[in-house]
Formats: C-alpha cells, sequence, structure tokens
C-alpha cells in the first residue's frame, strides 16, 4: 500500500468547488509537493480538511483522473498520483482546441510556422540516431505507398520525428495536437481520388519527407525549412476548399 502523503489542502468557499480543488491539487503536483506514486488522503480526510461534501470531492478526482493526473483504485488504496506524460499532455490541449471551435485555417497556419522552425533546428542540433530514426521512417514509407492507414502512421512518424530533432519538445508535443485534430481531414486526402492518383500523392508526399531528411542529415537548416514550409503549403491547398 502506498503510503498516504501529507499535504495541506485549503478549504474551499467557491461556487464550482469541485473546480477549486482540482486546481489546487493539480498545482501540488505541478509544484513537486506531491510525487507519481503517492497516495491522496482519504475522502473523509479531504471531506474534512476543504469542508466540503463527498460528492464534490469525488468530482474533484473524477476529473484529475480523466486529466491522467492520479488513478482512483476501489478498496483502500484510492488515488494515487500518476507520471505525467506527453500522451496526457496531447489529450489535454486537443480537448482545448475543440472546445474553442479553433479553425482549420489557424490550426494549419499555426503548424506552418512552428514545423518551419523545427525542421531548421533539426537541421542544427540533429543526432545520429535521429537520422537513423527518420532514415527507418522514410523507408517504411516507401514500402506502405498505396496503403493509406500505413502510409498516414508513417507520415506522422516522420513530422513528429523531425520535431524531436529539433531537441525541443514543445514542438513535438503540439505537433502530435495539431496532427491529432487534423487527422480526419488528412485521412481524406490520402483517400482522394482513383488510386493512381493516391499514388501519384504519396509519390509526391514521400519526394518531399526524403528532400527534409537529405537537409536534415547535411545541416542544410535553410534547405530543411524550405522543404517543410513547401510540403505544409501543398498540404492546405489539399485541406482547404
Amino acid at each position: 500500500m502506498k503510503n498516504v502523503i501529507q499535504i495541506d489542502l485549503q478549504p474551499v468557499q467557491t461556487k464550482r468547488a469541485s473546480e477549486e480543488i482540482y486546481n489546487q491539487i493539480r498545482q501540488l503536483i505541478f509544484d513537486g509537493e506531491i510525487h507519481p506514486g503517492e497516495r491522496l488522503p482519504s475522502e473523509r480526510k479531504m471531506m474534512e480538511m476543504m469542508h466540503r461534501s463527498r460528492p464534490t470531492i469525488r468530482e474533484a478526482m473524477r476529473m484529475l483522473e480523466r486529466e491522467g493526473y492520479i488513478k482512483i483504485y476501489s478498496g483502500s488504496s484510492g488515488a494515487v498520483v500518476q507520471e505525467i506524460n506527453v500522451d496526457n499532455a496531447v489529450q489535454s490541449l486537443e480537448t482545448i482546441i475543440q472546445m474553442k471551435h479553433l479553425s482549420i485555417e489557424n490550426i494549419l497556419e499555426y503548424r506552418r510556422q512552428t514545423e518551419n522552425e523545427a525542421a531548421r533546428l533539426a537541421a542544427i542540433r540533429r543526432t545520429e540516431k535521429d537520422l537513423e530514426k527518420m532514415k527507418e521512417i522514410v523507408q517504411r514509407s516507401e514500402a506502405a505507398i498505396g496503403n493509406p492507414e500505413e502510409f498516414m502512421e508513417c507520415d506522422m512518424e516522420f513530422h513528429v520525428a523531425v520535431a524531436e530533432a529539433s531537441q525541443n519538445s514543445m514542438y513535438s508535443i503540439m505537433l502530435q495536437v495539431c496532427r491529432n485534430v487534423l487527422g480526419e481531414s488528412l485521412t481524406q486526402i490520402l483517400n482522394q481520388g482513383k488510386k493512381s492518383t493516391q499514388k501519384v500523392r504519396y509519390e509526391l508526399i514521400l519526394d518531399v519527407h526524403k528532400k527534409i531528411y537529405i537537409a536534415v542529415k547535411n545541416q542544410k537548416e535553410e534547405d530543411a525549412a524550405k522543404w517543410m514550409t513547401t510540403h505544409l503549403i501543398n498540404a492546405e491547398h489539399d485541406i482547404l476548399p
């Protein structure tokens, strides 16, 4: 059984008490006051500390669990703080984008600007491991021509690999968010037209990926940024009416 941590939770006075409880505990996690693997106080203890009912405490716990901050176990284990990973961040950001009803145009514009810079930095900072990963993805992409599902997966992996080669995690996190939100539109593009038309589309995408890879490998940052911009503008023309 995990040891119960000693934390100082404040009484909650606002009408939206569950959100305030959620914010308090989340901030304690962010501040390092609560660590992954530690168990939160019992519901009864939190009710006493925060002067709130059991349903309110449970609602806050469910919010924290949905966001991946805690895992609620039945019985005496209670709620245990979880290790925060990229998937949690991506899911949270996706939810925000969808709730804000951001337009596809906004997302594409943001993506073009950020991936452009990520490619440029990748050409400067890439490691041999990064290059090996990109090369392997390009090779799998060639074998996936004609298979929309596999090719799209390779396409996503390649863009993430370039973002990771920038050595700045923000690029890869935000890229995954944008790609997940645009996923349906990108799938429709790959499935448009006859088989022969699709094959040409795959080959054009692959050709630009190869150019980006070569530019990154040769540390030609301006070429890497240029080919990434060209690639994304082409995609925008396909997605937007």
